[in-house]
């Protein structure tokens, strides 16, 4: 892998770049069924949030919020401070299956936020992004042409070429087979510490919310909130096997206990960001 484009810049990680204060939701069509409700969340400039949870926890609603393509219910999303009225092309979204045009290639894709804002495309700056991203001899190719890392790594081009400064992954690993996804899963650990952009992954592997995240966010479906919040091991360049095992444990008898008995444990205290996360345990919320 060569150098990161240039034009990233590392910054400071205690600022808190997108908050979510006391969210709740719920979709037009069961408006008294909220998929999620009063959860709070904070992610700091540099840091990998993993949002650990089953298949229709609402997992994807709050990306999709925290991007501004839906709109709380209650609560407010805050990015950078503000409140988030919309869509901002500061946030990137990557879905599933990665939101690529069909008809264009992987120049043109990667390209696309350059040319919908009309700003003149540095070949320089473009050359250097398609090497880091190993893309350099598929910048003609068409998305169905591609393999899924390359893929992947064509939505992530077009994150950067949009200057995003938050990028938002739903499961982007899911469709790939085991050696690709570790591969992948190598590689967007690497690009997210070489361009420091901050990130929300989503996804229901605890071994993969452990790889990627700074901290692993587990999601309870019956209560929609975050139940309990655990360290992660991506600044970990070779982390202990036996201790990733124990977190992995504690992880799984957490979302097993959770199913179990349906209680409700609080989230990280609102200065999470300003401190890293002590231990295993929980807190217990009281009930409202």
């Amino acid at each position: 892998m060569t150098n990161p484009p240039e034009n990233i810049i590392v910054e400071a990680r205690d600022v808190i770049i997108v908050e979510a204060r006391n969210v709740s939701f719920s979709y037009p069509e069961e408006p008294d069924r909220y998929v999620l409700n009063n959860l709070n969340l904070q992610v700091c400039r540099g840091e990998c949030v993993a949002i650990l949870g089953e298949s229709g926890a609402g997992k994807t609603t709050l990306l999709k919020l925290l991007c501004g393509l839906l709109k709380p219910t209650h609560g407010q999303i805050l990015f950078k401070g503000k409140p988030l009225q919309g869509p901002e092309n500061d946030i990137a979204l990557i879905f599933q299956n990665y939101g690529l045009f069909p008809w264009k290639t992987v120049r043109e894709n990667i390209l696309l936020p350059a040319r919908l804002r009309k700003k003149r495309v540095d070949e320089n700056e473009l050359g250097k992004l398609l090497d880091y991203l190993g893309l350099r001899e598929y910048a003609r190719r068409f998305p169905a042409e591609l393999s899924g890392g390359q893929l992947q790594r064509t939505a992530l081009g077009r994150a950067v070429m949009s200057r995003a400064s938050l990028l938002l992954m739903d499961e982007p690993f899911s469709a790939l087979d085991l050696r690709n996804r570790m591969r992948l899963q190598s590689f967007m650990k690497t690009f997210l510490e070489d361009t420091g952009m901050t990130s929300v992954i989503v996804t229901h592997s605890v071994e993969e919310a452990l790889c990627m995240g700074d901290r692993v966010a587990v999601f309870d479906p019956e209560t929609g909130r975050i139940r309990k919040t655990w360290d992660g091991c991506r600044q970990e360049t070779d982390p202990d096997p036996a201790v990733l095992d124990e977190r992995g444990r504690r992880i799984r008898e957490s979302l097993l206990q959770m199913q179990q008995t349906g209680l409700s444990y609080g989230e990280e205290p609102d200065n999470a960001c300003a401190r890293k996360n002590s231990g295993m345990v929980g807190k217990r919320e009281e009930p409202q």
